[in-house]
């Protein structure tokens, strides 16, 4: 499988996309709040009115910066899922791209997001929610079929899952505790992993580099 990649990259860009693909990498790094309209244009080289012209206001940059990020995760999320390999390497692989997504949030992003933003939050929530129930619903049932998945019923194994990833990867909590983005994804999809897996998929499992 492909490197995980989550970032626009500048092939014949747009000057939309330039604009979004600026917000991506500086938004998500020092936070989009002390950051003015004024700024980001004079960074960019361009008028405030080209911004402008692009989106309405600065948090609607913050929120078209997220949804882009999300449908590119989604994409190889949804691409993993018809690749030729078993139920355990599509976990993990989910993880992976999990990671380099969140990875890419700094404790000052998620901080503004929160207090500033709470709505794009929200959203990003709602979509990871139904993004990994519909995918993880799918890996599932084919580990069950492999036997690399216990026979527990799918529906509560799903839920558990996506409510154990949702409670972990949150603003609240990630600021709240000494915990990095790639620790909590990491830790919590071993401990959820390890508890649903059978030996021979536990097996298969340690063979497996969550960290690269």
């Amino acid at each position: 499988m492909n490197t995980v990649e989550t970032i626009i990259k500048p092939k014949s860009l747009t000057e939309r996309d330039k604009i979004l693909r600026f917000a991506q990498e500086n938004f998500f790094v020092d936070g989009f709040y002390k950051i003015s309209m004024d700024e980001i244009a004079k960074e960019l080289g361009m008028s405030k009115s080209t911004l402008y012209k692009n989106f309405d206001s600065k948090l609607d940059l913050v929120t078209e910066a997220v949804r882009m990020l999300i449908k590119g995760t989604k994409q190889k999320i949804e691409s993993t899922i018809t690749e030729e390999t078993n139920a355990v390497e599509k976990f993990v692989f989910i993880i992976k791209i999990l990671t380099a997504t969140i990875t890419k949030f700094t404790d000052k992003w998620m901080s503004d997001l929160q207090h500033h933003a709470p709505h794009i939050w929200l959203e990003v929530d709602e979509t990871r929610k139904k993004l990994m129930y519909e995918n993880i619903s799918k890996i599932i049932r084919q580990g069950q079929k492999e036997e690399l998945i216990v026979k527990f019923p799918p529906e509560i194994i799903i839920t558990i899952i996506t409510g154990g990833m949702r409670a972990v990867v949150n603003p609240q909590f990630l600021i709240a505790t000494s915990f990095s983005y790639n620790e909590a994804v990491h830790h919590a999809f071993r401990i959820l992993l390890n508890g649903i897996l059978t030996d021979k998929g536990k097996v298969i499992l340690e063979n497996l580099n969550l960290q690269q």
